[in-house]
């Protein structure tokens, strides 16, 4: 990954110094011109400050500037894909929308005998131009210390990096040669797969506790550092086995993380060989654990609730994260009281735990369903009746108003000054851990202009078989009533529906490098007047080989106008557009709530049948329901500011139409305004901040205070 791709990920624009003042020749202002008209068709523009350095560009400097940025604006907008040249209709929807349906499945039957493509397909006809008010994403010029910025972000983040991030940090602390800090990470996995990618570097690494060097372990052996399910470790070499044993004979607490995962340990420490080395404090627990001498903190617990001994309240509450995750449990089995101690405990806790405790307690007693994927597995996630104990309302509100007291006073601390929100960005969420795609959180609502009456997804790969043969990764829709009935889907072997078109089932074989891809329009007044109200995207791996075994697999949506007017794949209508590189099957990436006119991010791997969308119809009547529960049970940004004081710091969904002093520090969720020069205040700051020092149960280190806001340059 380029420097240039990096940043304009991320919202920056690199500029380089003038090699000297520019001439405002004629020939400049027009090559300027005809740059700017370029990233407006990849769907951007430079904020005011980016445009200045432009303009004080020579010639030959900005020439090297757009080769520079194209290559980064393709990639992050799909465009270098060329998804158009693989369609195999060319003329969609027309094309499609005319023929009949035998018409149409005689040529889909002869393409999949092998017949070429250009014996069914028309020639690719002169489109009109497309000619919509397109809503522009604003690039901030990057200063000095972007770089800096972009890695203190990401090293700060209390959620799991998405798939881009990960390549994102791994790219920035790489070309770092200082210490290596777990502590200073905000969620401990994204250190760990820091540190795993630095061993080789000889970088001075930090690691204090037995289990995370045991996901140390499992990262160096591409196996899941979650430690969800069972983990084969690799056979490391003498000198990875000395610099593992050599972190484990340092870590405090052996007992008791031996204890908590004994059968893990068991299999590292046999691929360790621990007596090899001088470390005699892994020995004498190894052999512990073996003898069965260890009873862990778990145990303790687990033994005093099979007791209902309410002495359990006391070892609970020596971690406070513990105490959070078990609090509806010990509140059903010891009322008020249990609550009572958690209250006391609370502020030990990360704003963020705290945040999703607090939704928690809001929403659990009217939830129908709750939604459980075993160990993150959505594959695998079961709905069950919500049989919980009701929070009572004396113990709800105590529990409300302790959560509201510290969030309270930590933000009145971060942000003095105090914040006025936009009621809109209670429709951004904050990420969970085991998102893949995007930065921003499952449930996360992007309203449709008015003027909006297409959308148009896409799924493009590149994979290739040693027998020649084709694969899959279909495009789908599946269409559901307000009350979740399903009405139809548009896929591979549905291809026209009322609403809806498929564009024809590629075959990749007959592509040098495997490549396909399939589009699907949809007509949201056609569909809106049927009775549709949720239309599910999913991709689906048709060959049930995953995603991650493929060269490359893209899924990618846009909405328009007019379905005619523009090239298949427009860059500028991009709304989304997510590389898939997990280990699944199937991902359902978004839905349209057509009633209330918005696109909602969901990023799940939803079980199912993966040979076509429409199998899944009455599979996802039931799980949506439950899935729009669980996204209801989301904190947003509105919750983590709900109780801050109220002053001057905006907080915004867009600056669309809204005026910013220069260098105020506020935050914006979509940058539209290029007229604003902000301070982007950080979320992680906020949502790390905690009153005490880490304990052994928490998930992320205890880090150094993020800024919430970087200084004014």
């Amino acid at each position: 990954m380029n420097d240039s791709l990096l940043l304009v990920a991320n919202g920056f624009l690199h500029v380089p110094a003038p090699t000297s003042p520019a001439s405002a020749s004629a020939k400049q202002r027009a090559h300027l011109g005809t740059v700017l008209a370029n990233l407006a068709s990849y769907g951007y523009a430079p904020s005011i400050a980016a445009l200045e350095a432009l303009r004080q560009l020579e010639l030959s400097q900005l020439k090297r500037f757009w080769r520079e940025v194209e290559p980064a604006l393709q990639r992050i907008t799909g465009a270098d894909r060329r998804m158009a040249d693989f369609v195999v209709y060319k003329n969609f929807p027309d094309e499609v929308l005319s023929m009949s349906q035998a018409g149409y499945w005689i040529r889909q039957i002869s393409m999949y005998l092998g017949a070429p493509n250009e014996w069914f397909t028309q020639e690719a006809a002169e489109r009109p131009m497309l000619d919509e008010r397109l809503a522009l994403k604003v690039l901030d010029l990057a200063g000095t210390d972007a770089f800096d910025r972009i890695a203190a972000a990401l090293t700060a983040s209390r959620f799991r990096w998405t798939d881009l991030q990960r390549d994102h940090a791994l790219q920035l602390l790489g070309t770092s040669r200082g210490p290596l800090d777990l502590g200073a990470f905000g969620f401990k996995e994204n250190g760990i797969r820091a540190i795993a990618a630095s061993l080789d570097h000889q970088r001075e690494i930090h690691i204090r506790d037995a289990t995370d060097v045991l996901r140390l372990a499992a990262a160096l052996s591409d196996a899941d550092i979650s430690l969800r399910g069972d983990v084969k470790f690799a056979r490391f070499s003498r000198a990875r086995r000395r610099q593992l044993v050599t972190m484990l004979e340092a870590a405090p607490h052996l007992d008791e993380d031996f204890g908590a995962r004994p059968h893990l340990f068991k299999h590292l420490l046999s691929r360790l060989h621990p007596g090899d080395f001088q470390a005699p404090r892994v020995s004498a627990a190894y052999d512990r654990l073996y003898r069965g001498l260890i009873e862990t903190h778990n145990a303790r617990i687990e033994r005093l609730l099979q007791a209902r001994d309410e002495a359990v309240l006391d070892l609970v509450v020596e971690r406070p994260g513990e105490a959070a995750r078990r609090l509806h449990q010990l509140y059903t089995l010891f009322g008020s009281s249990a609550v009572d101690r958690f209250c006391a405990v609370a502020e030990r806790l990360p704003t963020a735990r705290l945040l999703q405790l607090r939704k928690y307690a809001e929403t659990i007693n009217d939830r129908a369903t709750l939604m459980h994927p075993p160990r993150g597995a959505w594959a695998r996630a079961r709905i069950m009746p919500n049989e919980k104990q009701p929070l009572g309302e004396p113990a709800r509100a105590a529990l409300l108003g302790v959560i509201d007291k510290v969030v309270s006073a930590r933000l009145a601390s971060a942000l003095p000054h105090g914040v006025v929100v936009d009621p809109a960005v209670a429709h951004v969420k904050l990420p969970t851990n085991d998102q893949e795609l995007a930065p921003y959180g499952r449930g996360t609502r992007f309203p449709i202009p008015p003027e909006v009456t297409l959308v148009r997804t896409a799924s493009y790969w590149r994979a290739k078989t040693t027998g020649g043969g084709n694969i899959w990764y279909d495009n789908g829709w599946v269409f559901l009533t307000g009350s979740f009935q399903p009405v139809g889907a548009v896929c591979w072997n549905l291809p026209r529906t009322k609403g809806a078109a498929f564009s024809g089932d590629p075959t990749n074989s007959k592509d040098s490098e495997g490549r396909a891809c399939q589009l699907i329009d949809l007509d949201l007044k056609a569909l809106n007047a049927r009775g549709v109200r949720y239309a599910v995207w999913n991709v689906l791996a048709y060959n049930r080989i995953k995603f991650s075994a493929a060269e490359e697999v893209c899924a990618a949506l846009q909405w328009g106008e007019d379905a005619r007017a523009g090239g298949l794949f427009e860059a500028a209508r991009a709304q989304m557009v997510f590389p898939l590189k997990g280990d699944a099957l199937t991902k359902y990436v978004a839905y349209l709530d057509l009633h209330t006119r918005e696109l909602v991010y969901m990023d799940a791997d939803l079980g199912g049948a993966v040979n076509a969308a429409s199998s899944n119809q009455e599979r996802l009547s039931s799980l949506m329901p439950a899935y729009l529960e669980y996204l209801a049970s989301l904190p947003s940004v509105a919750d983590l500011f709900a109780t801050a004081p109220k002053g001057d710091v905006p907080v915004l969904y867009s600056d669309e139409g809204v005026d910013l002093p220069r260098g105020q520090c506020a935050y914006v969720f979509q940058r539209r305004n290029a007229a604003n020069d902000v301070r982007p205040l950080e979320l992680a700051g906020l949502l790390g901040a905690a009153d005490a020092v880490r304990v052994a149960d928490q998930t992320a280190a205890a880090a150094e205070p993020t800024p919430v806001c970087p200084p004014s340059a």
